[in-house]
């Protein structure tokens, strides 16, 4: 056999009739030449090889485009039904909760439970004593309109396995004495490396949380619905830090871990300081086992379960006394825990997450105390048909917050949501929600919100 730039052949006749029959062991000079020539062949077909392989990266590379840009107008409309759009109520005189009596003032009810918008931005903080709160909709119980975010998200790939992103939020909202209410977030400004299998990808920057599931659909145009759960403002907060994550055993099992100078709750929440004023860092991480069932099961193809447990510890956020990594300061640590469950199919899902949590806080009330019992929700998604669908969500929030010995919310909230979606082309999708809240073990109070988005995306 000799080599040629379209593989291996057969010698001709002439050639081998010319080899020694008496000592074929023995190479001959001739032998020598065939030897180099097969050998510059080789050579050859190697070199045309790899440059056919350069420049199938380079043509991928240049039919990728390295500079993204997408985001969505997200323009909505919302109703309040009761309390005028306000999530809590006063007990005057302590007569519900009298064994809290030593705080000046005590609040019955969930402050974000009515929640107008995927920000989770509530019709009204309401008015109560000993608090200036910046109330950024403040609607006084008024139906409306409102334009919840212009999102922009920018992305640049600085090479095949550096990528940079970034997501601002532009809210317009009223002013109010000759100043603009206006503000913009930036939520992720973030860099990416991706190994070369594309199973480990470690961030920097200010980065997506790693607890539970909530925050991979916390945009309007990511999320089936509009409303966040009322555990979501503990998950799916930005942090500033570095992260890890890794796919392993053919994506089976998913770890991810980070250390952050903040916690995973929102901004907009008592608990979440983006820049620390301690040196105590959070840790925070998560594992889940993910199984395609479609594999196992005929009918299921495309069918996947994913089973999830999370966990962050650190020093609280807002805390000033020193700490450090691994201690922490006078008032202690915040943590969380809990558990996830994702059923995914092409046209439906099933969500369920479970949480607690604790914080200190401060005596001098610079870091609120939590005490979160056993929260979480089950949702269920069903896009019925291609331009369809409903959500199902049921959800109970049972916290007790305090600041110093001010203020106390004890909340026993939970809250049913229905709501439908219409996809009425690639780019425009039309929601709407009715939430309905509860409370339990206390004065119930009516406080539901009717809601609805029209999110044009590009």
């Amino acid at each position: 056999m000799v080599a040629t730039a379209w593989g291996w052949a057969a010698p001709p006749k002439a050639m081998a009739q010319d080899a020694p029959r008496s000592a074929p062991n023995l190479p001959s000079a001739e032998d020598d030449g065939d030897t180099d020539r097969v050998q510059q062949l080789e050579e050859r077909v190697e070199q045309l090889s790899n440059r056919l392989a350069q420049s199938e990266e380079d043509r991928r590379a240049a039919s990728t485009p390295r500079l993204t840009i997408h985001g969505y107008v997200d323009f909505g409309y919302f109703v309040p039904n009761g309390n005028n759009g306000v999530g809590f109520i006063q007990d005057v005189g302590h007569t519900q909760f009298p064994q809290y009596s030593q705080y000046s003032w005590v609040f019955l009810g969930d402050i974000l439970a009515t929640a107008v918008n995927s920000r989770g931005e509530v019709a009204s903080l309401g008015q109560p004593p000993g608090v200036a709160r910046f109330d950024s909709v403040n609607s006084g119980g008024a139906p409306g309109f409102i334009a919840n975010e212009v999102n922009l998200r920018v992305g640049y790939a600085l090479s095949e396995q550096i990528l940079m992103r970034t997501s601002i939020n532009f809210v317009p909202r009223s002013g109010h004495d000759f100043a603009l209410g206006d503000f913009i977030d930036v939520d992720l400004a973030e860099m990416e490396y991706v190994t070369r299998d594309g199973k480990t990808s470690i961030f920097a920057g200010k980065i997506m949380p790693v607890f539970g599931i909530e925050y991979k659909e916390r945009k309007s145009d990511q999320r089936f619905g509009i409303t966040p759960s009322l555990i979501q403002r503990y998950t799916s907060g930005s942090q500033l830090g570095v992260k890890v994550r890794s796919k392993l055993f053919n994506d089976w099992l998913i770890l991810a871990g980070s250390v952050t100078n903040d916690s995973s709750g929102t901004e907009q929440f008592h608990f979440q300081s983006e820049i620390d004023k301690n040196a105590g860092k959070t840790a925070n991480g998560r594992i889940a086992l993910s199984i395609p069932v479609g594999e196992y099961i005929r009918g299921l193809s495309g069918h996947r379960l994913e089973l999830g447990g999370s966990g962050e510890i650190g020093q609280q956020d807002w805390e000033s006394s020193p700490g450090g990594i691994l201690t922490f300061g006078q008032g202690g640590q915040i943590y969380f825990w809990g558990a996830d469950l994702q059923y995914l199919a092409a046209n439906f899902a099933l969500k369920a997450q479970f949480i607690r949590g604790h914080a200190p806080g401060t005596t001098d009330g610079a870091a609120w105390r939590l005490d979160l019992h056993n929260s979480g929700y089950v949702e269920f998604n069903w896009q019925v048909v291609p331009w369809a669908g409903f959500l199902l969500r049921m959800e109970q929030r049972d916290a007790f917050v305090a600041q110093g010995m001010d203020r106390a919310y004890i909340t026993k909230e939970r809250r049913f949501t229905g709501g439908v979606r219409a996809i009425l082309n690639p780019h425009l999708m039309l929601k709407a929600e009715y939430l309905a809240n509860f409370e339990y073990g206390m004065t119930s109070f009516t406080n539901d919100i009717f809601t609805s988005s029209l999110v044009i995306g590009f």
